[in-house]
């Protein structure tokens, strides 16, 4: 774990020397499996590193993973984060993913689309949505760098579990809260060399 850390500080650190960048890294732990290496720079630094959308960040974070992978360090999920840019993105993704849960409980829409975004913000999304409306249904539709989250109304069960909550989306291996899988860093991957493209 330790030599992981440490090469992915490295790699990153190296990345920003190349670019002329002056920053600083810092390890914070988000959870107990996943490590998030927090870039201090420049406002102007931090744009240009964030790029549109985030996609010049996921991007960065892609190159440091597909390095460590390269030297065959073991493997440990981890992100990268330009001043609280994806606390930031976060809270603007669960407001947006409320406004689209309230028009559907109140019979404005009976789906909601929410922007495309990548593996680890679908799945951000769909738990923040199973935890504050559970008789809702978020799924995942579109591919590589169009896939985005539909809200849809599903109802409850007089316990409180949902009725569809044993429903499992085969042609969403991801992200989709409904199945219960872990986040699969792998296919994040996937999608994030898809918007370098």
């Amino acid at each position: 774990m330790q030599q992981f850390d440490e090469s992915a500080q490295s790699y990153l650190e190296k990345i920003l020397a190349i670019l002329d960048i002056e920053a600083t890294v810092v390890k914070e732990d988000l959870d107990e499996t996943t490590a998030c290496y927090r870039i201090d720079c420049k406002p102007d630094d931090a744009r240009m590193l964030i790029g549109r959308n985030g996609q010049t960040l996921e991007s960065l974070q892609f190159v440091v993973r597909q390095m460590c992978r390269s030297n065959a360090i073991e493997h440990v999920p981890f992100v990268i984060d330009v001043l609280d840019y994806r606390s930031r993105r976060r809270r603007t993704m669960e407001e947006n993913a409320k406004k689209g849960a309230v028009a559907v409980l109140n019979g404005d829409t009976e789906r909601f689309e929410l922007e495309p975004m990548n593996a680890y913000d679908r799945r951000l999304v769909h738990n923040y949505l199973q935890e504050n409306f559970p008789e809702l249904s978020s799924d995942s539709e579109g591919e590589a760098e169009n896939r985005h989250i539909v809200i849809s109304y599903r109802g409850l069960e007089e316990d409180g579990v949902s009725d569809s909550k044993a429903r499992q989306d085969g042609s969403d291996e991801d992200d989709d809260f409904e199945g219960g899988e872990d986040f699969d860093e792998s296919e994040a991957s996937g999608k994030e060399e898809a918007l370098k493209d």
